[in-house]
């Protein structure tokens, strides 16, 4: 049974060893549901191995994955490493706190859908002035012959919830969810007019930045005597690991 090395939100600059059962696969950046102590603990899966610092007896099996796909991009995993180990910060806080609330508890990785409220058939052929008795209700309807209104919007449009389920049982409006695509921001961004070009001095100082990516800063200028630094990353040497 395959080793899992697992990060977890503790206060400790380690990971934490469990076994996987067989038929899953250890997913880097994944999320796991453990046991912990007397409770249950949502983990994230930071490498795997045949082996354990510990005897495979001692250790106790994930309970479940939560992920089929890695949360995280292969860039923001390798800064988030580097981070912890650069200011020697638990490797456990810092993934958890680059994802959302609703992650770190387990939650379903997926887009929710977004309710709306939309005028039905019905509630399109019936004038807004045939509400007069109910205000509220004749506001409500008003709005949503305008456009749909999306459930977060409710409060703001100063609707009320009681308003607007009178008129649902009524059938002139009613609920549908809408799913939100997601789509990469970037190839939306386009440089207008011509690139600017570099002088002989930028070029060359832009190639001598180029050539030494994934470097530590450097001091191009400034007062006093020179500072020369050139370390470069912290290389990831070895896993995170241990028992519980």
């Amino acid at each position: 049974m395959p080793v899992v090395h697992v990060a977890l939100p503790v206060p400790l600059a380690r990971t934490f060893d469990y076994l996987l059962p067989a038929g899953l696969q250890p997913v880097i950046g994944a999320r796991v549901s453990v046991p912990w102590g007397k409770q249950r603990a949502i983990g994230i899966i930071t490498g795997s191995s045949e082996s354990s610092e510990l005897p495979l007896e001692r250790l106790k099996p994930i309970d479940s994955l939560l992920d089929n796909d890695s949360l995280f991009t292969t860039s923001l995993w390798r800064i988030l490493l580097w981070a912890s180990e650069y200011y020697h910060y638990p490797i456990g806080e810092v993934l958890f706190h680059a994802l959302p609330i609703l992650l770190r508890q387990g939650k379903p990785a997926e887009v929710a859908p977004l309710w709306q409220w939309f005028a039905t058939e019905q509630g399109r052929a019936t004038p807004p002035e045939s509400l007069k008795r109910a205000p509220k209700q004749q506001q409500a309807l008003a709005a949503l012959l305008q456009r749909p209104v999306y459930r977060h919007q409710v409060s703001e449009l100063e609707l009320t919830e009681s308003a607007l389920q009178a008129l649902r049982t009524k059938g002139l409006i009613d609920l549908r969810s809408q799913t939100v695509a997601t789509q990469d921001w970037r190839p939306g961004f386009a440089v207008l007019g011509e690139r600017l070009r570099l002088n002989t001095e930028q070029a060359t100082a832009v190639g001598a930045i180029r050539s030494e990516d994934d470097q530590f800063c450097r001091l191009a200028a400034g007062r006093g005597h020179r500072i020369r630094q050139n370390r470069g990353l912290p290389q990831r040497t070895g896993k995170y690991s241990g028992e519980r």
